[in-house]
């Protein structure tokens, strides 16, 4: 059966207004979140508070009665303010004892979550180490109300009542080089905060490598291709390459052949124990164009012309 307004705050439904403010004072003070921080006096607080509003505004409390006269049945008792006095304040010491008891014996510890995020790193990154800023948001107690979602008499206005603050966090992170694709890094204790003396979860940072065709490694040796035109490889001339370190210049010697390799000392992987850089494999590849103007045309008919008649030179020597 439902409480009315009356018997939540244990007056009669003949009490003044003095009456009933000096009632709700009395109950305010035990179970109001600043003095007691229970679930159960928080809702006790919330209907002694509702049931002060409505009794203590003439017009509410003449609504309310007229109200309760219709449903009589639903509000069956009545009482006196020296009997209710009797019987519902010793009433409530007991269960404030019992929950004076219960908020001293010490809570069980419960851990802090995991946090997961994802970083993405290039190629060269994964081969030679880095390291990557990542922005977390963790939820921690309110430090103005301590978790009590009440200050200074009303609702905390930090935390808006909830108890909990959303606080956001850099963290830089180390990322160790030679990772695989999906590597999981694990940072201890950057996670959400665990209560009641509960450890702090763990921050997880899943490694996404970008696929990457311009590099490969075998056996701990750099390999990559550059592309070069016909002229360039008939008549020499100096081209740019890329390394782990940035770009080098390799000087292509004259008549240079189509998958012919040249080696860069000194730019490879680091070696950790010797602090030396490895080598790279540098595999010339002779391009073709995809396009070519009428000029160009004749002068590569004029090179045929020029090259049949060293065959035709080559041929009549060697019959002579």
């Amino acid at each position: 059966m439902l409480k009315s307004y009356y018997e939540i705050l244990n007056v009669s439904p003949n009490a003044s207004k003095n009456e009933i403010k000096s009632q709700f004072k009395k109950m305010a003070k035990m179970y109001h979140p600043d003095v007691n921080s229970s679930l159960e006096a928080e809702q006790i607080f919330k209907e002694v508070n509702k049931a002060a509003q409505i009794l203590l505004d003439d017009e509410k409390r003449k609504s309310y009665d007229a109200l309760r006269a219709v449903n009589k049945n639903t509000y069956k008792k009545t009482y006196t303010t020296s009997n209710a006095s009797k019987y519902t304040f010793s009433d409530i010491f007991k269960k404030k004892n019992s929950k004076n008891k219960k908020e001293q014996e010490p809570k069980k510890p419960i851990n802090g979550d995991d946090i997961t995020v994802n970083v993405e790193i290039d190629y060269t990154e994964a081969l030679l180490g880095t390291q990557r800023s990542v922005n977390i948001s963790r939820c921690t107690i309110c430090p103005k109300c301590d978790g009590k979602k009440f200050a200074n008499g009303q609702k905390c206005q930090y935390c808006d009542g909830l108890g909990e603050k959303i606080l956001n966090k850099k963290i830089t992170v180390k990322i160790p080089k030679g990772l695989k694709n999906g590597a999981k890094l694990r940072i201890k204790g950057e996670g959400q905060e665990g209560r009641f003396g509960g450890e702090n979860g763990n921050l997880y940072v899943i490694v996404n490598i970008e696929k990457n065709d311009e590099f490969k490694i075998k056996d701990g040796i750099v390999h990559s291709e550059v592309q070069i035109s016909p002229y360039m490889a008939i008549l020499g001339g100096n081209v740019n390459v890329s390394t782990l370190w940035g770009e080098a210049t390799i000087k292509i010697p004259p008549l240079t052949k189509s998958y012919q390799s040249f080696k860069l000392i000194d730019v490879g992987i680091l070696n950790e124990k010797t602090n030396k850089k490895g080598e790279q494999i540098v595999k010339i590849i002779i391009q073709i164009p995809n396009e070519i103007t009428p000029q160009e045309i004749q002068l590569y008919e004029r090179l045929r012309e020029l090259n049949l008649g060293k065959k035709n030179a080559k041929s009549f020597n060697n019959k002579n």
